[in-house]
């Protein structure tokens, strides 16, 4: 997996944060805002953007809506201070935008050229985002980037994932980026014969989902391996032995081989990210 862009991003990231006074200005920013008490958070952006991203976890969507928009409100301008907002939010959406790219993964498709198409289309959103918006700014930019990103990448894929509204209105608890990847990898999964139509993936199975697909998109495994691991791992009951018409014991052991061979996959896997 070529993951140059992201590599690419977080080298830049490093540049802008040794930039002299970056993160008073991005505070200063979030004080005006009345979204830190003045002198609040660190003064150095890379702490300020983890430890907001703390603040997040522990406050909510709310408070995450609304940094956000204090931000995509300068980011909206122009100039050297439109394009630190800008950089900013794109660096705080740099996780979910990886596992978008995941998403959009097809047979054929470079990682790495899809990056780019989501990096682009994030960064057009960010700068562009109307703030008369009332909800979910902290959401809405991730789901317009999958819109324009999907829009460009149908030239060669008419069935690619399409941007669904309804995904704005998740639920706080929700985490939107996380939904969108379940969403594609369902349908990549039922198209792959990995699971049935209807179903809905669990966050465990769409991270065995994202993995046997990746083997099969390099090789590792074959479509009819890739589905039997999939059936095998979803069935683990003594009565799925039984109906299956083998032992239990011949059920484990075929079971252990098959995770002995998801092992060696999930292996590769992990060096390749």
């Amino acid at each position: 997996m070529d993951i140059r862009v992201f590599k690419g991003l977080n080298a830049e990231w490093a540049l802008v944060c040794a930039e002299p006074g970056s993160g008073e200005r991005v505070r200063g920013w979030l004080e005006e805002a009345g979204v830190l008490c003045r002198g609040e958070g660190p003064a150095e952006l890379a702490e300020l953007l983890g430890w907001i991203g703390v603040r997040d976890r522990r406050l909510g969507r709310e408070h995450s809506d609304r940094w956000m928009r204090a931000l995509l409100a300068v980011a909206s301008g122009e100039g050297a201070e439109a394009r630190l907002a800008a950089r900013v939010v794109v660096q705080a959406m740099l996780d979910g935008t990886v596992r978008m790219t995941l998403s959009l993964l097809r047979p054929g498709r470079d990682f790495d050229e899809v990056g780019q198409v989501v990096v682009a289309s994030l960064y057009g959103v960010v700068r562009r985002y109307p703030l008369h918006r009332a909800r979910q700014v902290a959401a809405n930019p991730l789901l317009e980037t999958l819109h324009q990103a999907s829009r460009e990448l149908r030239d060669d894929d008419p069935q690619g994932l399409e941007w669904d509204p309804a995904l704005a209105e998740l639920p706080d608890a929700e985490n939107v980026a996380d939904v969108v990847c379940r969403k594609a990898l369902t349908e990549q999964a039922v198209a792959g014969g990995l699971t049935h139509a209807g179903e809905e993936l669990d966050p465990a199975q769409a991270e065995l989902a994202e993995l046997l697909l990746w083997g099969m998109r390099k090789g590792l495994l074959t479509q009819a391996r890739a589905r039997q691991i999939a059936g095998e791992v979803r069935e683990e009951s003594r009565s799925a032995a039984q109906e299956a018409g083998v032992s239990a014991v011949t059920w484990r052991k075929r079971r252990s081989r098959s995770i002995a061979r998801l092992r060696s996959v999930a292996e590769q896997w992990v060096q390749a990210a």
